[in-house]
């Protein structure tokens, strides 16, 4: 099944801009038949269920158009969640000074998998301060990268959730 990865990019940027949100993410899966195409929007102050529905029914309309899929698709819309996934530099440079992990496909410096606070990125990689000494991680070795967001970055300093 040929599925044309980068016009599908091309074309969800195309509706973000048109809907005023920010693409963050273009998953594509084969689940059986079909394939599976993820996308993930967000913009300031978060988005809603009707901008995924809005951004849904825009960007299925210009894919049925556009036919970058051969056979049968399923399309989802949504949040990239507060966990977000990071996989381009843009996404690092706005997370600087949070927490986040990282899983390399080799380790460096003897480990592949690093949690600790983003310091610094530049189109290489980026620098992860784990336990007090930065690490330098370029992103040809990353194969997942997360946001960590705490309990207590999510409802404040002291407040329990019920």
């Amino acid at each position: 099944m040929k599925i044309d990865t980068e016009k599908i990019a091309a074309l969800a940027d195309g509706v973000a801009q048109d809907e005023l949100v920010e693409l963050i993410d273009v998953e594509i899966a084969t689940e059986g038949p079909r394939s599976l195409i993820r996308i993930f929007i967000d913009r300031e102050g978060g988005v809603r269920l009707r901008d995924c529905e809005s951004f849904s029914r825009k960007l299925g309309a210009v894919l049925d158009v556009e036919d970058p899929v051969a056979g049968p698709y399923s399309l989802e819309v949504s949040s990239p969640g507060v966990n977000r996934r990071l996989s381009q530099p843009k996404h690092f440079a706005a997370c600087r000074g949070k927490r986040v992990h990282v899983v390399l496909s080799a380790p460096v410096e003897g480990s592949r998998n690093f949690r600790g606070v983003l310091r610094e990125s530049d189109a290489e990689g980026i620098g992860l301060d784990r336990d007090g000494r930065v690490f330098r991680l370029p992103y040809r070795l990353m194969r997942k990268a997360n946001l960590e967001v705490t309990q207590e970055e999510l409802f404040g300093k002291g407040t329990r959730r019920r």
